[in-house]
């Protein structure tokens, strides 16, 4: 093969591995994402409405200036509304009423899917402390 050849060749090769990542770059976001139980869950991972861990990125749904997570269509129109409140948990250590956008969420002891949400992250030691 001469030079020019291999020079085209590898032009055509950069830019169909390039493309084949451009096509299956939202496959790759979508890998599931493994966390311990004792870390805070980020909030893009956890349906709020089913407030379960989902192990990768939900649907963005942004309400009164704040975002919350939503696995489904009817998860996202659930969040829209509010219905049932849906938006808010109660902190287990404090008792007082927590935006779920601004919560400190970890998983609920012994499981791997649902969550708790907690007011801070203070709160939240303070209560794994008690017990």
């Amino acid at each position: 093969m001469d030079r020019q050849s291999i020079i085209i060749l590898s032009i055509f090769g950069a830019v169909v591995i390039g493309g084949l990542y451009w096509a299956f770059s939202d496959t790759f976001s979508q890998i599931p994402v493994d966390i311990s139980e004792e870390e805070q869950i980020p909030n893009e991972l956890v349906c709020m409405v089913n407030d379960a861990f989902m192990g990768i990125e939900q649907i963005p749904v942004e309400a009164d200036g704040k975002t919350y997570y939503g696995c489904c269509q009817m998860c996202v129109s659930k969040i829209s509304e509010n219905t049932d409140n849906v938006r808010y948990a109660t902190d287990p250590f404090s008792g007082e009423k927590v935006n779920k956008a601004d919560a400190f969420i970890v998983f609920k002891p012994g499981q791997k899917t649902a969550v708790l949400y907690f007011a801070s992250e203070g709160n939240y030691n303070a209560y794994f402390d008690k017990q």
